[in-house]
């Protein structure tokens, strides 16, 4: 039983990967609803765009939804409606995607870099060693659908008068205790890109309780008739309703539609993604120093974006890389080592920050180095994580190719001791 990667025949007859966004019936009506009214562009709050930022705000007992293009514009509108600008400073995760603090540059605040923890969610202790004069705010990313320690987030807030905003773009339908994450701060932003629990293909969503960031948000990317419409007419920014402040910042219509057919599935996707990724450890668990890194908790449910696994080098005898590259030429191409989530202090924008708008005078790397980030890195993958629920065929063909694989990988392991990868 020869390996694949050493020549072996693959152990799946058909490479295998995880089809996701699921098209549904009510997601594929709600898009040819859409397309046949001839509404391919919609101005104001209404329509899909309404009925959308509706439920989302319900599902999360907040005031205000603002729907975006993308995560990142979301993001961007949070940032200038909670009052950041040049010279801020934004307490930051490094392990994050870098959309997360791109953003910042463009308001002239700096993203300072805070390491994580073993689990890759934001280290609020590093966090305040890192607080100086200029500290405005800090931003916390549930990477891979985790929840991040939100008691000790919000009373470091709390403690230093700082404005928390999440980015949840990982994290859809994901609570902290019983609490949804996305509301613990001044704002918080969802992703609704195509790979996201919720997806539109491409766009956004900024959720607040506070009048003031939901119309300072709009002013930034939703100028005129939504504007008019939604704005505080007593608000002293009312008068630049009309035109904005040059960003325009709409969704498309049809993608809404498609994310309005998915949300209501979004508490019964979680809840089967907490069994399907239950049975993914599982199967892990046959590889020697293969530690899963975003599992659920007592204190939260992670939504699962991925299943992230570390591969402890001493442990297993093999490298992350290695073993990648096995289970792919066994056919399971459902494997994933996340480039994209590099730690951002490894990058240009963030060891020489440059903006459009501030000359810096201050680095954005603040301590010696980023241990934890960098081991997650250079040492994990991702799988993804299925939400049909154990009766569901494709669920579970997607599994057993997985249990089928990694048994075979798990066999010649322990018969040659690692050596065989």
């Amino acid at each position: 039983m020869t390996l694949a990667t050493f020549g072996g025949s693959p152990a799946l007859s058909h490479p295998i990967v995880y089809r996701w966004p699921k098209v549904t019936e009510e997601s594929e009506r709600l898009v040819l609803n859409q397309l046949h009214s001839g509404q391919l562009s919609i101005y104001d709050r209404s329509g899909v765009v309404a009925q959308f930022e509706e439920a989302f705000r319900q599902y999360h007992d907040a005031r205000f939804a603002l729907i975006t293009s993308s995560g990142t514009a979301a993001l961007h509108s949070a940032y200038y409606a909670v009052g950041l600008g040049p010279g801020d400073e934004v307490l930051c995760p490094t392990y994050t995607f870098f959309a997360t603090a791109m953003p910042l540059f463009q308001l002239g605040a700096l993203p300072v870099l805070v390491d994580c923890r073993t689990d890759g969610t934001f280290d609020a202790a590093l966090a305040e060693d890192l607080i100086t004069e200029r500290t405005r705010a800090i931003v916390v990313t549930h990477m891979w659908g985790l929840p991040c320690d939100m008691n000790q987030i919000t009373q470091l807030c709390a403690k230093y008068n700082i404005v928390l905003i999440e980015d949840c773009s990982h994290a859809h339908g994901a609570t902290w205790g019983s609490q949804p994450v996305g509301t613990f701060g001044e704002a918080a932003a969802w992703s609704l890109q195509t790979q996201k629990i919720i997806a539109a293909g491409e766009g956004g969503i900024l959720v607040t309780n506070s009048r003031e960031v939901y119309d300072k948000a709009q002013l930034l990317g939703h100028f005129n008739k939504r504007a008019i419409q939604e704005m505080d007419r007593f608000n002293p920014y009312y008068r630049y309703a009309a035109t904005g402040l040059g960003l325009k910042y709409r969704a498309h219509p049809l993608g809404i539609a498609f994310a309005l057919g998915q949300l209501p599935m979004l508490r019964q996707w979680i809840a089967c993604k907490q069994e399907a990724a239950s049975r993914i450890t599982s199967i892990m668990s046959a590889l020697p120093g293969v530690i899963p890194l975003n599992m659920s908790d007592k204190n939260r449910t992670s939504a699962y974006y991925a299943l992230v696994f570390r591969v402890d080098q001493e442990q297993s005898g093999v490298s992350r890389d290695l073993l990648v590259d096995a289970i792919h030429a066994e056919g399971f191409h459902d494997i994933d080592i996340p480039k994209a989530t590099s730690p951002l202090h490894g990058l240009t924008a963030f060891t020489d920050p440059i903006s459009p708008v501030f000359q810096y005078d201050r680095p954005s790397l603040r301590a010696p180095s980023y241990p934890l980030a960098d081991r997650i890195a250079a040492n994990s993958f991702k799988v993804s994580v299925p939400c049909e629920g154990v009766d569901d065929e494709d669920e579970n063909r997607f599994i057993s190719a997985l249990g089928v694989v990694v048994g075979k990988i798990a066999f010649e392991w322990s018969t040659l001791g690692g050596r065989g990868l």
